[in-house]
């Protein structure tokens, strides 16, 4: 019995707490409920906001301020319009960056890079930085079939592609734009009828990328079989499109550029903005028309700054924040109490905080390189994490090797499995192609030497990148050569070469410091050599050389007697090359070390052997920059006939003496340069410094001392153009000679 009753409680007792605990948590979510459902009855009674951010080039910047002021004013934005910057901003925002967030992302880009055209240099290949010393540097001309064919664009636009898939990661995984942390909407114009185009799906740095199409200086992007430029052309201002997602009230942001003056237009290039900027603001006028009277405009001020000074962006962002608090009566009307801003913000869908394990990776390549080649420079492994800071390091290697348009990426769910879509675009205007480099020096006492250079590069041989270049050059010291150079694996770091060619090279022959002749060198040369290359910095050369020459004087009393003579050497060197750039180093090394054997067996007219070592780096704080550099060059036997003495001298190989005009046996350099980048000038660099040198060429090791080394400086301006470096310089030594130098494409390295 008693066993019995307390089952009995046990039971009771069982069940009352069980339908306690039911009860407790059909009230908790019954309040729940009606929690949830008082936030949407709130959220459905109020105004709907749409931002609008115009396009205006850097002048965009100013949206990251007009943001910062709406959110400490609680004002809830429920959609977002974008055009060319706008887009950018807008984008971000909408995936669900803060404003300080999108700050942050804009600080971290190299602007003065990320309009380059070309890729960095520590990711060229080693055959690419050796074209650095050639002066190749105006823009590519393609070949086809149609004739001569230029890039789509100024730039091609990898750096940006690579900027934007940066930012806009967190929304990788977000196809339809309605299902972002805010609706979005990126407006690009379709340079077949000039129409607008609603991007509202897809990749979302794709959509940005797209929108800021700048026509002629950015290639259109395809989208939906589309070809789209610029959204700015067809609608600068897209009130209507937010307006058309649900948005009661809205509020623009316009930063376009305003009308220039008549007194500052004084170039086609001025006029031909001018008209731009017209054709822009006439859509963008037809649009402000409509707003209401609870809408709100605003129009940051800073117009003396530029659609391009894309380093000036804090100015920008501030001039941002300081034009929506001249509207911040109007501002407030839309902002939320506190309590309420919070739950609308809480309500809003999160972004992805943590990279996401690939389970696959495509490769879509459709450059003329095996697919081979693409794969070993993705270290991305199935199973892992994405890492986003390798992954941009691999797509950069690729792009180095010079065939590809651009090579981006996406992240895309299939099966509910996410994969990594690399595409590899193909340079389809260059598979052959022309370029042009031009070198002058002038210096005192020998006028200018100048030559016109161009190269014709097929570049697609083959599917292991093999190349045929031909060269010619016109000028003072002219040039004609051929080459094939063929890569033996899909690393492509075994190689085989070979080149021939005519050369002519000019030097001055002084005494007591006055040119006494000025002589001249013929060469027609055969060079075969076979390599290996080691991540992309160092590269190891064996190879067998070969000239026929003769040598005539220009003016003067001729330094020769017997001026014809034959070469025919074994060489093998090794050079490192991680500088970042040639013509004004700021980081990396540059160092190499050659052996030559001159042997009669070979087809040369005496023996001997030589070996040259150059040491150099530079190294940067802030604006100031030091290179250094030591060269050193010895014959073994003292033996070298006349035509393969170390010729030296000019601007920063013992500054004051003239180009060559030092020769010997034996040559040293030990060099430092001091320089500044002046300014802030984002696309036309300048620096200026000095130079401290000392060193000579000498027939006998024995004669190498302290007191017969000269002593050399020289202070200089320079700038890195588009056509290669220019330093105009004055230099000096304590031998009594001064000069005064002008180059165009002279490197510190020299060529």
């Amino acid at each position: 019995m008693l066993l019995h009753r307390r089952n009995f409680l046990i039971t009771t007792s069982f069940l009352l707490i069980t339908l306690l605990c039911v009860c407790t948590t059909a009230i908790g979510a019954k309040q729940h409920d009606n929690q949830t459902q008082t936030i949407q009855n709130k959220e459905t009674s109020r105004p709907k906001i749409g931002l609008v951010l115009s396009g205006g080039g850097a002048r965009g910047f100013a949206h990251i301020g007009v943001l910062k002021v709406l959110e400490e004013n609680n004002v809830p934005i429920d959609y977002v319009v974008g055009t060319s910057m706008g887009s950018i901003i807008g984008g971000l925002y909408a995936i669900g960056l803060t404003p300080e967030e999108i700050e942050h992302g804009v600080k971290g880009i190299a602007w003065d890079k990320v309009f380059d055209d070309f890729a960095y240099r520590e990711y060229k290949t080693f055959r690419r930085k050796q074209d650095d010393f050639d002066f190749f540097n105006i823009h590519r001309v393609g070949i086809n079939d149609d004739g001569l064919q230029l890039s789509p664009g100024l730039i091609e636009g990898q750096q940006i592609e690579i900027a934007l898939d940066r930012l806009a990661y967190p929304g990788f995984h977000i196809n339809d734009y309605d299902k972002l942390h805010i609706p979005f909407r990126a407006i690009a114009t379709n340079i077949e009828n000039g129409e607008p185009f609603v991007i509202k799906s897809g990749n979302i740095a794709r959509a940005m990328r797209a929108s800021m199409s700048i026509p002629g200086a950015l290639p259109p992007i395809t989208i939906d079989d589309t070809l789209l430029v610029d959204g700015g052309i067809a609608n600068n201002v897209p009130i209507d499109i937010v307006r058309e997602m649900g948005a009661d009230i809205v509020i623009v942001v316009d930063v376009s550029a305003p009308l220039a003056k008549k007194e500052d237009i004084k170039s086609s290039v001025d006029v031909t903005g001018q008209l731009t900027t017209i054709l822009t603001r006439r859509v963008a006028d037809i649009q402000l028309k409509t707003l209401k009277d609870r809408d709100v405009l605003i129009v940051p001020g800073a117009t003396e700054i530029t659609s391009s000074d894309f380093d000036k962006y804090p100015e920008l962002i501030k001039a941002g924040e300081e034009s929506a608090t001249r509207s911040i009566d109007t501002i407030q009307e839309l902002s939320l109490p506190y309590d309420d801003y919070s739950d609308h913000m809480a309500s809003l869908p999160k972004i992805a905080n943590k990279n996401p394990v690939i389970d696959f990776i495509d490769i879509h390549n459709n450059t003329s390189l095996k697919d081979e080649v693409m794969q070993v420079r993705i270290h991305q492994k199935t199973g892992e994490p994405l890492d986003i800071p390798q992954l941009e390091e691999d797509l950069s290697y690729i792009y180095g090797l010079d065939f590809s348009s651009s090579v981006v990426y996406s992240l895309e769910k299939r099966d509910g499995k996410t994969g990594l879509v690399i595409y590899v675009r193909d340079r389809e205007w260059a598979h052959s192609s022309l370029q042009f480099g031009l070198s002058i020096k002038s210096e005192t006492n020998v006028g200018a030497l100048t030559n016109i250079d161009a190269a014709y590069t097929k570049s697609n041989l083959n599917d292991l990148a093999g190349e045929f270049r031909a060269t010619a050059g016109i000028g003072s010291e002219p040039e004609l050569s051929a080459e094939i150079y063929q890569p033996l694996n899909v690393n492509l770091d075994f190689f085989v070469s070979a080149k021939a060619g005519l050369h002519t090279t000019i030097f001055p022959n002084t005494i007591n410091n006055k040119v006494d002749s000025i002589e001249r060198f013929h060469r027609t040369y055969l060079d075969l050599s076979t390599g290996k290359i080691l991540d992309q910095t160092t590269q190891f050369t064996f190879g067998y050389f070969h000239s026929d020459g003769y040598t005539d004087t220009i003016s003067g009393n001729s330094l020769f007697s017997d001026g014809d003579f034959r070469e025919g050497l074994l060489y093998a060197s090794v050079f490192h090359d991680s500088l970042d750039n040639l013509s004004f180093p700021n980081t990396g090394f540059f160092g190499g070390l050659c052996f030559k054997a001159s042997q009669e067996k070979l087809g040369a007219d005496s023996e001997y052997e030589q070996i040259q070592l150059i040491l150099s780096g530079a190294g940067t704080y802030r604006r100031y920059t030091v290179f250094t550099r030591a060269i050193l060059e010895t014959t073994i036997n003292e033996d070298a006939p006349f035509n393969a003495l170390f010729r030296r001298g000019g601007f920063l190989e013992l500054s004051g003496s003239l180009d060559r005009e030092l020769a010997g046996q034996n040559f040293s350099l030990i060099e430092a340069a001091f320089y500044k980048r002046l300014g802030n000038i984002t696309f036309l660099p300048i620096y200026t410094g000095f130079s401290i040198e000392t060193g000579n060429a000498w027939n006998r090791l024995s004669d190498i001392s302290a007191e017969n080394a000269i002593f050399a400086g020289s202070i200089f301006i320079g700038a890195d153009t588009f056509i290669g470096p220019l330093y105009m310089a004055f230099g000096f030594n304590d031998d009594g000679q001064q000069a005064l130098y002008f180059n165009i494409g002279q490197t510190f390295l020299g060529k």
